[in-house]
């Protein structure tokens, strides 16, 4: 008894599983399927950039997970942070050539030969 219950539910379940609301064989309205099927390729000013960045593939391995997409955007923002200051040191650097202590050392006088 317990297993005809079983095999009845089994079998209601795998017709619902079939096709219906929400199910990948289940089809958009058509005003959807019309808006998907306009496609921009070749009409866009960027369209260069969209096929080298598609080429790339770094939406399928970084960007396309959320905890890889959070990691790329932190080790991003940590590298990318770290060369942003760089940078400005080194512009604050070639500003003040010469001005600054490091490039103007204390030069020893000369030793007294007293003895």
């Amino acid at each position: 008894m317990f297993r005809n219950r079983v095999l009845r539910a089994m079998q209601q379940s795998k017709a619902r599983r079939s096709g219906g609301f929400g199910s990948p064989s289940d089809h958009e309205p058509h005003w959807i399927e019309k808006w998907n099927a306009n496609h921009r390729e070749g009409k866009d000013s960027l369209d260069w950039f969209f096929r080298a960045f598609n080429s790339t593939g770094i939406y399928e391995v970084v960007l396309k997970s959320s905890p890889r997409f959070y990691g790329f955007m932190v080790c991003g923002g940590v590298v990318g942070s770290y060369y942003w200051s760089r940078m400005w040191d080194h512009y604050w650097n070639y500003i003040n050539q010469g001005k600054l202590y490091r490039h103007n050392p204390y030069v020893y006088p000369p030793a007294d030969d007293d003895e």
